[in-house]
């Protein structure tokens, strides 16, 4: 695995402080929080990931390489100030996540933004206490963010940030991510058995526990009848544990390719991984992210 966790404190730390303000100031209380789904769906999918928010000291640098990368096109809600924006991401006009500022997403010179998944759940106050029990920690208690809905920010065991949400207006329609959507999550973690038993308690997932498969080893997380994430055992003692979110491409070398062309990085060159090529990125602003290409048709859906 490579190095995706070091430097994901400060970017961590930036996402629970943005929300803090958002719930316990007037001022950035009137953020503008779009909401998940347009027009509302009335459905929900406890426990698949729904969103993702970027949070990032160089909202414009983020927006441009996902622009050149993966063809988004991006809204920007509030004032002229980033500071006091939320830029909506769209996949082919899909809202799929959003980009946020916060300057300590930058750790000395050295970007270290993030990507901070959110999880559908049917009760944020039950999730929170789960976490509490299950010896994580809750960063923002459950708050209402305008027209995306009740979102809390937790910690879990070992440290690795995620939300969770139960969206004012629905989930989107529960189905595999097209080509430049998220696809798929992995926690990259030093203990297994420890994460799949706190996420279980928390969203109600049930565990498939994987054999050794190359590189990946672990286990997944089910809902709903549908495998929603992988929880993988991180080789490397050094590096940070870490949620990390995948998206589909339909051709995972020449999207390495334009990323370094966009100024951003290749972590792990792209590498088959059973029936897929998956390779791992970073944006010029420091978020870790992952390509997955699927073979033959799968990858024209």
């Amino acid at each position: 695995m490579p190095d995706v966790g070091k430097s994901a404190r400060a970017a961590m730390i930036g996402l629970a402080a943005l929300l803090v303000a958002a719930a316990g100031t007037a001022s950035a209380a009137d953020r503008y929080w779009p909401p998940i789904v347009d027009p509302p769906t009335g459905q929900y999918t406890p426990g698949r990931w729904v969103w993702a928010d970027l949070v990032t000291a160089d909202v414009a640098a983020a927006a441009d390489f996902y622009g050149q990368v993966f063809g988004w096109t991006f809204e920007t809600y509030g004032a002229e100030d980033d500071r006091d924006t939320y830029t909506l991401a769209l996949a082919d006009g899909l809202p799929i996540g959003g980009l946020v500022f916060d300057q300590r997403a930058m750790k000395g010179k050295t970007p270290s933004a993030r990507w901070i998944g959110l999880m559908s759940v049917p009760d944020v106050r039950a999730a929170a206490d789960a976490v509490t029990k299950g010896g994580g920690q809750v960063m923002v208690a459950p708050t209402m963010l305008g027209e995306r809905g009740e979102t809390a920010v937790f910690k879990d065991p070992e440290g690795t940030l995620f939300g969770v949400v139960r969206s004012k207006n629905g989930d989107p329609a529960d189905y595999v991510g097209d080509l430049n959507e998220w696809i798929w999550l992995d926690l990259w973690t030093a203990d297994v058995e420890q994460a799949t038993k706190f996420y279980s308690a928390v969203a109600g997932y049930q565990v498939l526990p994987l054999e050794q498969q190359g590189l990946r080893s672990g286990a997944h997380l089910l809902s709903g009848n549908y495998v929603r994430a992988g929880v993988m055992q991180k080789n490397d003692p050094s590096v940070s544990a870490v949620w990390l979110p995948y998206l589909r491409v339909a051709d995972a070398k020449a999207t390495a390719d334009k990323a370094r062309a966009a100024g951003g990085k290749v972590l792990r060159e792209p590498v088959s991984m059973g029936r897929a090529i998956v390779a791992i990125l970073a944006d010029p602003t420091g978020a870790p992210v992952g390509v997955v290409q699927l073979p033959g048709m799968e990858a024209q859906r």
